[in-house]
């Protein structure tokens, strides 16, 4: 059978057999001496399996590595294994070899789910497949760019009462301090925030301009640039590393799509233009997040004294896994569907639902005695607390299934407004490894991208000579 030439990214089996081997492989040899020890052989021993199973599915089509479970694999290997790969002493004084081992072997159930439930696909609606296909006008594309613009920042506008010097002052204090941080709204207002999401759609649609740049006017290419440009120094500022990591996600899967094959030397330097920035800002961001960027900025330094033991620094997941995983289901019952529940009513606002549940019974926090903190622990841990290593396989097992099937959507055929809602939902995919609690809230920015673009092209309709010029 002749293969379609614009058939939408897959995994190959064989992909999956060689991830699927090497985390077996690595749980049974990767113990080591220390906490360090082990964490480091863990996070070599995984990384080997996805570099295997990536060079089984490159296949000599850079496009069929653009695809939703990849960059959740990847997402999920940055925040429990990554900071391993180099020295890691202070892990040593905080867990038990055992303990950490626990921990990587959790993580190893969640990669096993994710790469299996990839391959269970389930239908696709065919008129979502023929709305990706819809032709959408360069300007169009720009009054889509725009709306996404003035909606993102109007409710940080409005929380300064339109006073634009003000807000970007509030751009480099600490993180936590903006008038627009989540919960300063009350009732009706705070729909506002989520309104704001509309943000996120801003990185991809840049990308597909800016990968298409001949197509628009001088002043629309610069138009872009700079307003992206922008978001991104909000998302860098904002001190939060998943929102600048999606940021740069985002873009970079749309541009990847979008970019024209003769240009592979300018696909290759902005991947790693992307790549340069996420790694930097992964320390840079870390350092001045609590302080904010302008003291930073003027030289203060928190914890200096400690860089001295730290040589790369993400999150510590898996310190937070092992722990976890020491008190439950000893000291706490697993919570079993509770944590589903609250992902799924999340988006709920409260002003519609009042008597909306707050949180878990018992937290992470809680649960480890902490206070004044939040604690991460990917997915990973939020599922191994509702139901063991069962619960994390079946977690990433419904990962899987959930990315395997917007692949699906990604064919190279689909129209500038396909890629858009394709490559937008990767935000979801990077974001929901950190926790699964967001999932529900970040796939909104997809869903407004599918009804206000369709909304957008029904209005101008596509034309030959339809172009917007910007001055």
């Amino acid at each position: 059978m002749k293969r379609d030439p614009h058939a939408a990214p897959a995994p190959h089996p064989a992909a999956t057999i060689v991830l699927i081997a090497g985390l077996a492989v690595t749980a049974i040899a990767a113990r080591g001496s220390t906490a360090a020890e082990t964490a480091h052989n863990y996070a070599l021993g995984v990384a080997i399996g996805i570099v295997g199973s990536l060079a089984i599915d490159y296949r000599h089509n850079l496009s069929n590595l653009v695809r939703a479970d990849l960059m959740a694999i990847g997402s999920l290997y940055f925040l429990t294994f990554f900071e391993f790969l180099l020295p890691q002493p202070e892990i040593n004084r905080l867990v038990t070899p055992e303990e950490i081992g626990t921990a990587c072997d959790s993580c190893l159930f969640g990669f096993a789910g994710l790469a299996i439930g990839r391959h269970l696909v389930l239908p696709t609606p065919r008129s979502l497949q023929q709305t990706l296909l819809r032709p959408i006008s360069e300007r169009t594309l720009l009054i889509l760019y725009t709306g996404c613009l003035i909606g993102g920042y109007f409710y940080m506008l409005l929380a300064v009462n339109f006073d634009i010097p003000s807000m970007l002052h509030y751009f480099i204090t600490p993180r936590f301090s903006q008038p627009w941080t989540r919960g300063r709204f009350g009732d009706w207002r705070a729909l506002l925030g989520e309104v704001g999401m509309v943000l996120y759609l801003v990185p991809p649609i840049a990308g597909i301009i800016l990968a298409r740049r001949k197509d628009y006017t001088t002043g629309a290419r610069i138009y872009i640039a700079v307003t992206f440009l922008f978001t991104l120094f909000y998302g860098f500022t904002s001190g939060t590393r998943n929102l600048f990591a999606t940021y740069l996600a985002t873009f970079i899967v749309a541009y990847a799509f979008v970019y024209r094959s003769a240009r592979k030397l300018e696909l290759f330097l902005v991947c790693a233009t992307v790549g340069a920035l996420m790694l930097t800002a992964t320390v840079v961001m870390l350092e001045f997040r609590t302080i904010g960027f302008e003291s930073y900025w003027n030289g203060y330094r928190e914890f200096q004294e400690k860089k001295e033991n730290t040589t790369f620094f993400v999150d510590y997941n898996l310190y937070v896994i092992a722990k976890l995983a020491t008190v439950f289901p000893e000291r706490y019952a697993y919570l079993g569907w509770e944590i589903p529940y609250l992902s799924v009513i999340r988006p709920i606002p409260r002003a519609v639902w009042p008597g909306k549940p707050e949180g878990l019974s018992t937290s992470i926090e809680d649960a480890l005695g902490v206070e004044g903190l939040t604690l991460a622990s990917s997915f990973v841990g939020e599922a191994y607390i509702s139901g063991g290593l069962f619960g994390v396989l079946l977690t990433g097992f419904i990962f899987g299934i959930i990315a395997g099937w917007w692949n699906q959507l990604g064919r190279s055929d689909n129209s500038p407004f396909g890629y858009l809602v394709f490559s937008s939902a990767f935000f979801a995919a990077v974001i929901s490894m950190r926790s699964m609690f967001v999932f529900t809230t970040a796939i909104l920015p997809t869903i407004a991208a599918l009804l206000f673009g369709n909304w957008l092209i029904s209005r101008f309709p596509n034309k030959e000579s339809d172009k917007l010029t910007i001055i």
